[in-house]
């Protein structure tokens, strides 16, 4: 006898259909389970087998094998339990289902079933499949009824699955989502005291896409900014709300109340993270804090305290906008469009252009950090802010009154530059002018004479790579955009220059 049950696998963040086949027949007892399974899931057996025995039905003396197919591709997951158990219980009792139902499940002995992880990718896989009907542990239903198209029936046992596809009982539909889990909206660029500047350049790299480097002084705001930049980011698209969905889902860091995540990410990993906890990894990949800040802004403070080691295995990831995992049989792929935000202070102690306070890092001290902070990830970054210590005067003019633009009037300028260049690029791979290769910027940030003059001028007197060189024009293009120019002119580009000074430059003072 023989018997198919749909369900799902996944690979890195991504899921994929899996059919499980269940044969019994008479011989020596053995429970076998083939198709490249993961340990987990060929553990199952020693769940299953109790499990079935304590929900009130009979376990086969017989030999039973289960073929996951397709058989050539990794599977893992404690969530195979459901649909192997249900399948020998149907096959028990002589019936048949068909292949719009598919199940999804962790199973305790006493045939409780338990949540699991990366449900929400699991069936998004399964609707692409053409299943319509899924069963899935009550503590999952929240997750997976984001998709309003697909039935979803949560059980809280393998009695209730196995009664509902053998007798028919009816099982509830899961409906509505809880209350839209949503961040504090009490940060505001308003609440920035000073340094209009640095407020212009987050307008900058939030129209753009451009990755920011922040230089200066302990306490003169650099935290500030970065944690505000969400708020001047544009809304996201409900296909994006999916793909962070199903990274949290996976990463086990989906809310069970409120798993609509509608906000921005935001993640500031703390300077001593492995390199498998920034890029993601280990022996059953998992997505790294780069992943997490798919969407949103991964935040790095204190850039110069980082293991070097650490902050090169960035490199590649950011410019791709993805991570490539490759563990035996399989490759996986996490998403990493991310807009990277880096703090670090002028020198060790913090205080080289503090006119206040007196640097003491000696000549050593002040060149072993210029090195790590020039090296290959942040000559990758677009913006090189220098900010300077907030001034007496700006400091008590904002206690009587709040001065400047907030993240309203911010998000609605960048918003627009935003737009410009979604039409400009539709229907060509870029997406915005953060992302244009050397194609890109040869054909979309084109120079008029007078501006190639000051380029080449630029280009001597600050020691630009090609890699550099380019990075002014996309800023260049971005600046042009907020102004609504069609042109790049010079005053775009005198800005742009300013945003790319380099640690080397910098002296002591």
């Amino acid at each position: 006898m023989l018997i198919k049950i749909r369900t799902a696998t996944l690979s890195g963040v991504e899921g994929y259909p899996v059919t499980v086949e269940t044969d019994l027949r008479h011989g020596m007892p053995e429970f076998s389970v083939v198709g490249l399974a993961d340990t987990t899931i060929r553990e199952s057996c020693k769940r299953i087998r109790p499990a079935i025995m304590n929900s009130g039905y009979s376990f086969p003396n017989e030999r039973i094998t289960v073929n996951l197919v397709p058989a050539d591709k990794p599977k893992e997951g404690s969530h195979f339990d459901l649909p192997i158990a249900v399948s020998i219980i149907l096959l028990m009792e002589g019936v048949e289902i068909g292949g719009e139902t598919a199940l999804l499940g962790e199973v305790s002995l006493d045939g409780t079933v338990n949540p699991v992880r990366g449900v929400l990718p699991l069936v998004i896989a399964l609707r692409s499949a053409g299943v319509r009907e899924i069963i899935v542990p009550a503590d999952n239903a929240e997750e997976a009824s984001v998709l309003q198209d697909v039935r979803i029936l949560p059980v809280r046992t393998l009695r209730q699955a196995a009664d509902h596809l053998i007798d028919g009982e009816e099982l509830d539909i899961y409906s509505g989502n809880k209350p839209v889990r949503k961040t504090s909206g009490s940060l505001d660029f308003r609440q920035v005291i000073g340094q209009e500047t640095a407020k212009r350049a987050m307008v900058i790299g939030a129209a753009g896409n451009h990755g920011m480097l922040m230089m200066g002084s302990p306490g003169c705001g650099k935290t500030m900014l970065a944690r505000r930049l969400p708020t001047i980011l544009p809304p996201l698209t409900d296909e994006e709300k999916l793909e962070i969905m199903g990274i949290y889902s996976v990463a086990g860091m989906l809310p069970k109340n409120a798993p609509i995540i509608e906000e921005r990410p935001f993640r500031s990993p703390h300077h001593s993270i492995t390199m498998t906890g920034l890029i993601g990894g280990g022996a059953r990949p998992r997505p790294g804090e780069l992943s997490l800040a798919h969407r949103g802004v991964l935040f790095l403070d204190e850039l110069g305290e980082f293991d070097s080691r650490v902050i090169d295995a960035l490199r590649q990831p950011v410019e791709d906008g993805f991570v490539r995992i490759v563990r035996r049989q399989e490759e996986v792929v996490f998403p990493a469009q991310v807009t990277v935000v880096v703090a670090s202070n002028p020198c060790k102690c913090g205080h080289l252009w503090d006119k206040r306070r007196m640097c003491t890092c000696s000549a050593r001290e002040l060149e072993a950090h210029r090195r790590k902070l020039a090296g290959p990830f942040s000559d990758r970054i677009d913006m090189h802010i220098r900010m300077m210590p907030v001034e007496q005067e700006d400091l008590f003019g904002a206690a009587k009154r709040q001065s400047g633009a907030d993240s309203e009037e911010m998000r609605l300028l960048a918003g627009r530059a935003i737009e410009i260049q979604r039409e400009r690029y539709r229907g060509t791979e870029y997406a915005s002018n953060g992302t244009l290769d050397a194609a890109g910027v040869q054909k979309y940030c084109r120079l008029s004479e007078p501006c190639t003059k000051m380029m080449k001028q630029a280009f001597d007197r600050m020691g630009l790579s090609m890699r550099g060189y380019h990075k002014i024009l996309k800023i260049a293009r971005t600046i042009a955009d907020l102004e609504g120019s069609a042109e790049i002119r010079e005053l775009h580009l005198a800005e742009a220059l300013a945003y790319r000074i380099s640690p080397r430059e910098e002296k002591r003072t």
